[in-house]
């Protein structure tokens, strides 16, 4: 039996060597057929936003029909969530994500604007700033854990000041991205812990929207971050109502906490592991760009998403009903060697206009909206920990984990160690 015949989406032993499934997929059964379990379908069934379980989904492994999916939004809808579920819309329209057009043109436009490059780069000091304070927790111990002590703090950080809120907050969006990440897929306790972390969620954001649009329409001038920034965007007279901001903020909650900490873990894991191209990047830190790219390529953070046909399609010779469940595999595409040469070999000096070819963050109209903030991120983590603890290794007693949830491709545990001695200093003063 080979690797693709054995191969389970929903089981956990093969996200220990994903590669290996993969490679074997996209040569044997690009699209690939899941029948749901019963159990599955009844734990789809408990939840209170699943609209009607999934009971059966295609995963797609080929960089060409990613793609083709990615940039067809009348054909692959995504009303449904980008899960295995078919979800009942918490908006009428949906909301960025999880909209089509014409709703979601109007939604994206006025988005956009919470993301421009001024918005992004205002931010990098407090992120390098940040960064250092937590270096400066763990760097006279000579140990540490990377998800848990540098990736998931700093990206807490991040989605708080996303938010505008101090960093007494950190522990409340600590709780509730966790909680929102574990409903997918999850028992009914995880659910009924998720529904209360975006009740709370909401609780906290709606007022402070209410304030900070009064603030605005009475000309005060509001400080710089995503949140104000959704709140007073306009495109020819179209804004964010409060409902869909609250479903926007959760989705950027959702996403910013685990899949940018997960794209941090994913990139010093691999410049431990290779370090020749490590030895390359200390060299020349110009290649720094280069090496975000490569790192996001190589071991895309989200594993994948699903759209829902909207009709009957033939993907690489199979026949797809209407209302098909597809899961676009972006971990797989990025390694497709039809697309990237040697694409299992990481190399941080790749032509860079190659590597932004990759789908990480998806492509067509629902690409990522966030993605110059998780680069940044991405970015600012790895300079910060290989310059101020040179010589970081793996921690030979402890091994790293990895998660083996659905949507995460990436470590839940990196236990490193280095010689607390050679710490460098803070970058930024």
């Amino acid at each position: 039996m080979t690797l693709a015949d054995s191969y389970d989406p929903l089981a956990k032993e093969w996200k220990e060597r994903p590669w290996d499934y993969f490679a074997d997929l996209r040569a044997k059964c690009p699209v690939h057929h899941h029948t749901m379990p019963a159990s599955e379908v009844e734990r789809q069934n408990e939840h209170y936003l699943v609209a009607s379980p999934t009971h059966e989904f295609w995963s797609v492994f080929r960089y060409e029909d990613a793609v083709r999916i990615l940039q067809d939004p009348e054909g692959f809808s995504s009303k449904e969530g980008p899960g295995p579920e078919r979800m009942a819309p918490m908006h009428p329209d949906g909301v960025l994500l999880t909209a089509d057009d014409p709703a979601h043109r109007r939604q994206r436009r006025i988005a956009n604007k919470a993301f421009l490059p001024k918005v992004v780069n205002q931010r990098i000091g407090f992120i390098q700033s940040v960064a250092d304070d937590l270096v400066d927790a763990v760097a006279a111990r000579g140990h540490c854990d990377l998800m848990t002590d540098i990736s998931f703090p700093l990206t807490v950080a991040m989605i708080t000041d996303f938010f505008g809120a101090g960093a007494d907050r950190r522990e409340d969006i600590t709780r509730w991205g966790a909680a929102s990440i574990a409903t997918m897929g999850g028992t009914n306790e995880q659910l009924q812990a998720g529904t209360m972390a975006v009740m709370e969620l909401f609780g906290y954001l709606k007022p402070e929207i209410e304030a900070r649009r009064a603030k605005h329409a009475a000309g005060e001038k509001l400080p710089v971050n995503v949140l104000n920034a959704m709140i007073t965007a306009e495109d020819e007279g179209n804004t964010f109502s409060d409902e869909e901001i609250l479903m926007a903020a959760h989705q950027f909650l959702t996403a910013g906490f685990e899949s940018t900490a997960t794209g941090m873990g994913n990139g010093l894991y691999r410049l431990i592991t290779h370090p020749d191209q490590r030895a390359k990047l200390e060299a020349d830190w110009s290649l720094l760009d280069n090496a975000v790219e490569e790192i996001l390529r190589y071991d895309a953070p989200v594993e994948g998403t699903f759209r829902t046909t909207t009709k009957p399609v033939t993907i690489n010779g199979v026949d797809l009903p209407a209302g098909a469940k597809v899961r676009v595999v972006y971990a797989s595409a990025n390694r497709d060697p039809e697309r990237f040469d040697n694409p299992d070999e990481f190399r941080i000096d790749r032509p860079i206009t190659d590597l932004r070819g990759h789908v990480t963050f998806a492509t067509g109209p629902h690409a990522c909206l966030g993605s110059a903030l998780a680069r940044t991120e991405v970015r600012v983590a790895v300079e910060t920990v290989l310059k101020r603890l040179p010589g970081i290794d793996l921690d030979p007693e402890r091994p790293p984990k990895r998660s083996d949830a659905l949507t995460v491709n990436g470590f839940l545990t990196i236990p490193v160690v280095w010689d607390p001695a050679a710490a460098q200093p803070r970058l930024w003063d």
